[in-house]
């Protein structure tokens, strides 16, 4: 976790545990997070020359961000300590959806996921983001428990991808 983050969290988890969870869960739960207006958006990008802002190329990004939502249908194969999961983790997802944005470092694998490959095309990311997006959106099995957040029913872990991949879009611009 980037320091950054780390201080954000540390600020959010005091008040939290101060009484402050029931009025940012309440904020957090207020904000609608649609999907299908997201996928759109992202189908918006087929046939498009895209570059990154960061030193991953596109398709790592969508690479990334298809593996994430997969691993809340498959499972993640590392997780962080239940402790940070029940309370930085949490607090800071509350956060995130209580502001409408998320920050992070946007060139860190999920842990125990195998690393994007550079080489893959980025259409071809970018159908894998597509169909994982339509599959998460349909599934209605039990969903595996976050690696940072812990176990997030189906509208949190809408907010937490739709978030976490709009990151990522802010460092994706036209070639």
């Amino acid at each position: 976790m980037k320091r950054r983050t780390l201080l954000k969290t540390a600020v959010a988890v005091p008040l939290v545990l101060a009484g402050g969870a029931a009025g940012v869960s309440a904020v957090a739960r207020s904000k609608e997070y649609d999907l299908s207006g997201l996928l759109q958006e992202l189908q918006a990008l087929n046939g498009q020359r895209l570059r990154s802002g960061t030193a991953w190329s596109v398709s790592e990004v969508f690479q990334h961000c298809a593996q994430s939502i997969r691993g809340s249908m498959d499972g993640y194969p590392q997780h962080y300590s239940s402790l940070f999961k029940h309370t930085a983790g949490s607090a800071a997802l509350a956060v995130f959806r209580a502001a409408g944005s998320m920050r992070h470092n946007l060139t860190e694998g999920l842990p125990g996921m195998v690393a994007a490959d550079p080489a893959l095309e980025q259409e071809v990311a970018l159908q894998m983001l597509l169909v994982a997006l339509q599959d998460f959106m349909a599934y209605s099995a039990e969903l595996a428990p976050h690696f940072a957040y812990g176990e997030l029913d189906k509208t949190a872990y809408a907010a937490a991808h739709e978030l976490h991949i709009r990151n990522h879009l802010q460092q994706i611009f036209p070639a």
